[in-house]
């Protein structure tokens, strides 16, 4: 692939002079706050923990997966990326969002056009997943979308709706990522869920 950008990678962030760079999500203060336990993993900060998960979940739980690698490629490949853990999003006919797990990125990039602009945007977003048999009814009380995937308003912001097998993803501009869990955490506690660690998504749901 041609054209890539890495500033937006924080996997590409190297030690230097003492210093250990390490990512953190726009939705870390509510995983805190909440007594979560993290791990680094591919130089971000992840709740993989929550204590009540196991409850939340069988209602609806939400987990943070802002640590999912993302590009913005343009054009749109031809076909989808494959791959575990893969997603490709079509954001226009020339457009796509892919996000993956980190290990997956040499898969990845074998598989985009020489001729492709790739911008690597892995720290411009905040990607929420919930899970459980409320997950639609949460989704449904965040957005006015009903056919997934799809972008649109989420809370009164712009972003995006992906299935993951019985699951959602839903991506927003990480300025917006603290504000949006907020509200869907709110949501998600009427209905009576809560958060999650990443660790206790189902396996067809994790990344």
């Amino acid at each position: 692939m041609s054209g890539t950008l890495d500033f937006l990678s924080p996997s590409l962030a190297r030690d230097e002079g003492g210093f250990h760079p390490v990512a953190r999500s726009a939705a870390e203060r509510l995983f805190r706050a909440a007594d979560a336990t993290f791990e680094e993993r591919d130089g971000r900060h992840v709740a993989v923990r929550v204590p009540g998960e196991a409850q939340h979940a069988a209602r609806v739980g939400i987990a943070d997966l802002s640590h999912l690698a993302a590009l913005d490629v343009r054009p749109a490949p031809a076909a989808d990326l494959e791959g575990a853990g893969v997603t490709t999003y079509r954001l226009s006919p020339r457009r796509a969002l892919v996000l993956y797990p980190h290990a997956a990125r040499a898969a990845v990039g074998a598989q985009l056009g020489h001729d492709a602009l790739v911008v690597d945007v892995s720290g411009a977003y905040t990607v929420l997943a919930f899970t459980g048999p409320e997950a639609r009814a949460l989704i449904s009380r965040l957005t006015h979308l009903h056919h997934f995937p799809s972008g649109g308003e989420i809370a009164h912001v712009t972003g995006h709706v992906l299935p993951a097998e019985a699951g959602y993803r839903i991506v927003i501009a990480q300025e917006h990522g603290h504000y949006v869990a907020e509200v869907a955490l709110d949501c998600a506690a009427a209905l009576g869920g809560g958060l999650v660690g990443a660790d206790a998504l189902p396996a067809g749901e994790r990344p």
